[in-house]
């Protein structure tokens, strides 16, 4: 499959690779004993993206550690087409969500019943969308969108996400025992990376700013920030300043009474256990 939005993607990858290199697209065909035409199909999407291409090339690049994994997990992913690269019509809500978060340089996102959705497991995701009336392709297809979402944290120049997690999320056994731990411990992982922290808000602290209801905040780099709201079956965005002035607010509240970083991971590493005893 060539010339689809993740080839394009994993094309200018490879280009800014080279570039970093100093190495000509000549050099490099040189060096892996390509024509110098087969490189520039490759850089352009004007050809399938090859696992085994890709590893031969980032083996000469010498692009190494999780730079080459995420790279080598793209191109794996090239060949299997996202929902709007099939013909799925693409809900105008979903879009608009998507490419908020693909444009954002830092989301936070407050819950209070479930986990955040772009730190979530797939078993997880699926367990929240079966606990609806849905056919099965359409549980796989919410499923694969929500973690094709996730990407946006991985990507080379990744969004910040700051998540703030109600303790009552964590004591809700979605899934069950197994998939709350592995639940867990991914968001335990998740959380050594720079740009995600996920802080929790005690249940023993009682009220906190971020009861009034779940939101997501999105802030760019030159655009004013906006405010997701989400409903069962539909969301809006709030972009008017007035309005989105007490989620910043709520925002700077929830930082003060958070568990702080070391805290937060103490009492998932504790649910995680927890939920491993139920497991024996």
């Amino acid at each position: 499959m060539a010339d689809t939005p993740r080839a394009r993607t994993l094309a200018k990858e490879l280009r800014a690779a080279r570039a970093a290199t100093g190495m000509t697209a000549r050099e490099l065909a040189r060096a892996l004993g390509w024509s110098e035409a087969k490189v520039s199909r490759i850089e352009t999407a004007r050809r399938g993206i090859l696992v085994d291409n890709v590893k031969a090339m980032l083996e000469v690049l010498k692009v190494n550690g999780k730079d080459r994994d995420r790279l080598i997990k793209m191109a794996a992913a090239v060949r299997e087409p996202a929902w709007w690269e099939v013909g799925r019509d693409l809900p105008e809500q979903l879009s608009a969500l998507i490419d908020a978060e693909s444009r954002a340089k830092r989301i936070t996102d407050v819950t209070l019943n479930v986990l955040p959705g772009l730190l979530q497991t797939r078993a997880y995701t699926r367990s929240i969308v079966a606990s609806v009336d849905l056919a099965e392709d359409e549980i796989d297809e919410r499923v694969g969108i929500r973690q094709m979402r996730q990407g946006i944290l991985s990507r080379r120049n990744p969004v910040e996400l700051r998540t703030f997690i109600d303790e009552t999320a964590l004591i809700r056994p979605i899934g069950g025992a197994r998939v709350m731990a592995q639940q867990l411990h991914q968001i335990v992982t998740a959380t050594e990376e720079p740009n995600i922290s996920a802080r929790v808000l005690p249940v023993s602290m009682g009220v906190h700013a971020g009861l009034s209801g779940t939101f997501v905040l999105f802030e760019f780099g030159r655009a004013r920030p906006v405010v997701y709201l989400e409903a069962r079956s539909s969301g809006a965005f709030i972009d008017e300043p007035d309005d989105v002035q007490p989620f910043l607010d709520s925002v700077k509240l929830l930082e003060a009474q958070a568990s702080d970083s070391e805290g937060s991971r103490e009492i998932l590493n504790a649910y995680a256990r927890q939920y491993e005893r139920e497991t024996e």
